[in-house]
Order: C-alpha cells, then sequence, then structure tokens
C-alpha cells in the first residue's frame, strides 16, 4: 500500500522554516528561533538517515534514541530565552538536564523496544507541549498590544500544535494496531496534517515581518 501524499508534505513541510529565514535577506533571526530552526534541521536529518536506513531494510528506532532528547533540549533552550523572568528560565533548562538523565536511565533499565515509543516519546511530546504553551499564554497575557506581530506567538503556537498532535500518537497506534489498522492510518494521516500546519505556523514567525532588530537573545 503506497504511503499517503500527506505523509510526504508533512516530511517536506519541515524544511519551511530553515528555508524561510533564508530569505529575511539581511534581517537576523532572533537568537531562540535559530535554536527551533536547529530543531527543525535535526528532524530533517533524522528522517533522512531514517529513511536511507530503512531502505537498507535494518532497524532505525535507534535513532530516536538520541535525536528525541537532543530535540526536547533544543526546544526547550528556545523557550526558555522566550520567559520573561529568570525562574521560569532556569526551569526550563533544568527540565533539558532531568528530560536527558530521565531518557538515559529509562534506556538503561528498561528494554527500549517498544517502551521508547510507548512512554518515552510520549513523555518528551508531554513536556514540550506544557512548555510551549505555558510560554505562549505567559507572554500573551503580558504583552501590551498585537501579538499577531510577534514571532514567539506563531512559534510557540506552532511547536504547541506539533507536541499536541505527538503526544498520543505512538499509544494509540500501538494499542489499536492489532485490531483496526485503518483507524491507525488515520490517526497518522491527521497527525500528518497537523505538522504540516504546525510548520506553516512556524515558518510564519520566522517570517514575521514585525520582527524588531533585537540587541538580546529574547523579546
Amino acid at each position: 500500500m503506497p504511503f499517503p501524499a500527506v505523509l510526504y508534505a508533512a516530511a517536506l513541510s519541515q524544511t519551511l522554516p530553515p528555508i524561510a529565514a533564508l530569505t529575511r535577506w539581511g534581517r537576523p533571526v532572533p537568537v531562540p528561533a535559530r535554536w527551533v530552526l536547529a530543531w527543525c534541521g535535526l528532524l530533517v536529518v533524522t528522517d533522512a538517515i531514517s529513511l536511507a536506513v530503512n531502505v537498507a531494510h535494518r532497524q532505525n528506532l535507534w535513532l530516536q534514541y538520541g535525536a528525541v532528547p537532543l530535540g526536547s533540549a533544543l526546544v526547550l533552550w528556545a523557550l526558555s530565552q522566550w520567559q520573561l523572568n529568570e525562574v521560569l528560565r532556569l526551569a526550563y533548562r533544568l527540565a533539558i538536564v532531568v528530560l536527558v538523565v530521565a531518557t538515559i536511565a529509562a534506556l538503561l533499565v528498561l528494554r527500549p523496544e517498544p517502551m521508547f515509543e510507548q512512554v518515552v516519546e510520549p513523555f518528551h511530546a508531554l513536556v514540550l507541549l506544557a512548555a510551549s504553551l505555558n510560554t505562549l499564554l505567559h507572554r500573551a497575557v503580558r504583552t501590551t498590544g498585537s501579538i499577531a506581530g510577534e514571532h514567539w506567538f506563531w512559534i510557540a503556537l506552532g511547536l504547541s500544535l506539533y507536541f499536541a498532535a505527538s503526544v498520543s500518537i505512538g499509544p494509540f497506534a500501538v494499542a489499536l494496531l492489532a485490531s483496526n489498522v485503518d483507524w491507525v492510518r488515520q490517526a497518522y494521516i491527521a497527525r500528518a496534517w497537523t505538522g504540516v500546519l504546525a510548520f506553516v505556523l512556524i515558518t510564519t514567525g520566522i517570517v514575521c515581518p514585525l520582527f524588531r532588530r533585537e540587541s538580546g537573545g529574547r523579546s
């Protein structure tokens, strides 16, 4: 059975933010957004390597053992720079250490497969969803004037949507794969559409015309 076209579109949509960053014509990308761009690049590279390994008929789950915690670290570091006080900033950065240590411990103590897809990845997604939503809401209620021109608004909104779709997809697929393959297929298609929209929102934040030149990494 051929893969639905939206799955390819979802993979390609991950390249939109880095491509958009190249169109800013001398306007520097704010520092927090650069870390988000690094995360997008990691997704693209991981998908490319996974595809190559899969074509060679080899197991590619091991790639996620490093890519997931590294991606979480990049996103949390980016979001930490958008926090308005040092306490929240420190909390986000401490969360990186906790996630990485917990992931290493889980891989060493428990069986990586299928525990990684059922537990570790959804837990990372849940933490990143909470962090993205907190950034979005915390800054929105403290910002005077329109937030539609703020890069953090679009990027945090896109991240929230992306991780909201990632939280339950693994456990859902495992629970229904044996009994209802079609439901699992539809769930992955829905997640793919959500991913496309998420990266369009992130791209909007990258090219946002109301970016200001910043002397620091936050705004």
